[in-house]
């Protein structure tokens, strides 16, 4: 079947046709491992320490055809649309996302999509051997087999846009193609992230009562959420009105000001 000027459900079908048997998966991630590493990119290494766009570029360039056979770029051909790729320093949660953006009355007549990708969570992982990486239900020995697999991850998003207009990897069709075309085993990462480092460095956790000093005041509240700064609630009766009827000023606070009260 040509993969030129495909119908939605000729598109469909191919989609659901995919399957790599897992030594066929294994060869062809290592292919790609190996494309990377000697690429003129930024990386050079495993364990790089430096990424760059067009590392993701290629990425996309060596998964479309290897597990793709050209179907991923080729629909987004047909659609008029457009992809780009992004790294971001500041997602602490997600590994990576993929976004659509749907065209409005006045402005551009394509869709568009983006792929971004967590560098920090990536550099916050590997740094100690033996904290064990796993990203979708699969161990990875370093960043490159991490970014792997959130590329292959965030790709089978973009697979469901381009098939089926939306994606969930809380669907179980999403969960079949993930074991059918790339071997996954789940849909979650285990990288180390700002709050697992509270935890163990700080013993501090979300929930916990923490003191630290704000304008040579000494400040003491909840633990709120853990991202690079933890967000901190202090009562306050001119602050807002939580949902537990209590009135909080909300503070950003950096990790290392913080000292757990017991």
């Amino acid at each position: 079947m040509s993969l030129v000027n495909l119908r939605p459900e000729d598109r469909s079908a191919r989609v659901v046709a995919l399957h790599h048997a897992s030594d066929d998966i294994i060869s062809k991630c290592k292919l790609i491992y190996d494309s990377i590493v000697t690429s003129p990119t930024a990386i050079v290494s495993g364990n790089f320490t430096v990424i760059g766009v067009a590392d993701l570029e290629l990425l996309f360039e060596l998964y479309d055809r290897l597990f793709f056979d050209g179907l991923l770029n080729r629909s987004i051909q047909e659609d008029g649309a457009t992809i780009r790729f992004r790294l971001s320093r500041r997602m602490t949660s997600s590994g990576g996302t993929t976004e659509r953006l749907r065209p409005r009355s006045g402005h551009s007549p394509r869709d568009s999509y983006t792929i971004t990708v967590s560098t920090f969570l990536l550099f916050q992982s590997f740094r100690d051997s033996s904290r064990k990486i796993n990203v979708g239900g699969l161990e990875c020995k370093d960043r490159l087999e991490a970014l792997q697999r959130i590329f292959e991850h965030e790709l089978l998003h973009l697979t469901e846009f381009l098939t089926w207009g939306a994606s969930s990897c809380s669907r179980e069709n999403f969960k079949i193609l993930s074991r059918r075309i790339f071997g996954h085993e789940g849909v979650h990462h285990q990288l180390v992230t700002p709050r697992e480092i509270a935890a163990r460095t700080l013993d501090i956790r979300p929930g916990d009562r923490v003191g630290f000093d704000f304008e040579g005041r000494q400040r003491t509240g909840i633990v709120n959420r853990i991202t690079k700064r933890a967000t901190v609630l202090v009562e306050d009766p001119n602050g807002r009105l939580f949902s537990n009827g209590v009135k909080y000023e909300t503070f950003y606070v950096p990790l290392e000001w913080l000292r757990k009260v017991y």
